[in-house]
């Protein structure tokens, strides 16, 4: 069971870069903090599912608990090279979407009318309009 965490033991990030080994077996942070100058780390590339998913559990969590939802027009993403992308109904008749990203698979519960309204919108943008 992990311990409760005191925010004012914790140092507060500034900047994050990183790199991948030469193999792709592991990830390597470079983590700069405000008091305590960098802290480098590496973690196994097979372990980064579950440091994504981790990050956004609590993201959630984060905009349940405050306003840090993202919206479109403060935040900006890096779009992401897609490797897969699948659909389907979970036992209890919700919709997952599930998304790879290189090493990571993520998967998102959603309503089956979200479904429907992705799909027209794949057929709508896909659809070839006639020539003029």
């Amino acid at each position: 069971m992990p311990r409760s965490m005191d925010l004012r033991d914790l140092q507060q990030v500034s900047y994050v870069t990183g790199d991948v080994t030469p193999d792709g077996t592991a990830l390597l942070l470079r983590i700069e903090t405000e008091r305590g100058g960098p802290v480098d780390l590496s973690f196994p590339t097979v372990d980064l599912q579950h440091l994504v998913t981790l990050l956004l559990v609590l993201g959630g969590k984060a905009a349940v608990n405050g306003r840090f939802a993202a919206f479109s027009e403060t935040f900006q993403a890096q779009p992401l090279p897609l490797h897969g992308v699948s659909l389907g109904i979970e036992e209890n008749d919700r919709g997952v979407l599930t998304l790879e990203v290189g090493a990571t698979v993520l998967s998102f519960s959603l309503p089956r009318h979200s479904m429907a309204e992705m799909g027209r919108t794949i057929l709508d943008l896909t659809r070839v309009s006639p020539a003029n």
